[in-house]
């Protein structure tokens, strides 16, 4: 997307996004401006799956990630990212600073971990005093809810979390508990901070052991993609709303036009 020049920007028609038509058109140049920025962040850029992609649900989604397959999204806004990365930023920031005001080197914050070979990541926070892995999450509210269940957070989370831990603990950090901070970031106060937590065990290992087989699987399957012996939609799928919403391969179109891409839930629920 090119920046408008002068004449564009103040000729082209705007939605109603301001106390004016000047002030919709700028709103639609600032909109440019995040969009274009979140397009270009390392998370949006990387080629590899990190923790936070190996515990997904939905074969598909994975297998072409893996594949490196050109997005078919053009649905997903990409704010809430943006959001969560600046609020991560000041996570950091705070964690990094309590170290200093109290001169115990209690956290060890934005730590380089891997736990598989193919798939390092940045886990958020350790606890040394607790030896606890620890993982921040900035959610809407309906995400909160999520979190708040009686059942707990959705797998792709709880493995994501277990990963880290698993990063830590190969480079020799003890980890005892397993914990994900929910803060509400549509609130205007920290009341609403939930958090979950759940002691490691040998049954998390055995988890572990089949996201990694799992995730072997859906290699082979981005093999097939790439060199032609299988399509996108031969994939097995686990279409899920929330999940579906931020797949690069989501397009509820090829659920009435069968272009390139996936309906996901739309496609299930046709």
């Amino acid at each position: 997307m090119t920046a408008p020049t002068a004449a564009e920007f103040m000729t082209a028609p705007a939605p109603l996004n301001g106390s004016s038509a000047w002030a919709s058109r700028y709103a639609v140049e600032l909109r440019r401006v995040i969009h274009e920025h979140a397009a270009q962040a390392p998370r949006s850029l990387q080629a590899h799956l990190g923790p936070s992609e190996l515990g997904a649900v939905c074969c598909r989604q994975v297998a072409a990630k893996l594949a490196g397959l050109p997005s078919t999204n053009h649905v997903a806004d990409p704010f809430p990212s943006w959001r969560g990365q600046a609020l991560h930023v000041a996570a950091a920031d705070a964690f990094a600073g309590d170290n200093e005001r109290s001169g115990e080197i209690r956290w060890v914050v934005e730590q380089r971990v891997t736990p598989h070979p193919d798939h390092p990541g940045t886990a958020d926070l350790y606890d040394a005093r607790e030896q606890a892995c620890v993982d921040h999450k900035f959610l809407s509210p309906t995400s909160m809810g999520k979190i708040r269940a009686a059942d707990g957070p959705p797998r792709h989370y709880v493995v994501q979390l277990l990963l880290y831990a698993h990063g830590y603990r190969l480079m020799g950090l003890p980890v005892k508990r397993v914990v994900l901070a929910a803060y509400p970031a549509a609130a205007g106060s920290l009341d609403g901070l939930w958090v979950w937590e759940r002691e490691y065990s040998a049954a998390d290992d055995v988890l572990l052991a089949e996201v990694f087989a799992q995730t072997k699987a859906r290699k082979q399957w981005a093999i097939k993609l790439l060199t032609g012996e299988a399509t996108l939609m031969d994939v097995p799928a686990t279409p899920e709303d929330a999940s579906c919403y931020f797949c690069s391969q989501f397009r509820p179109q090829s659920a009435h036009d069968g272009g390139a891409g996936c309906p996901g839930h739309v496609g299930k629920a046709a």
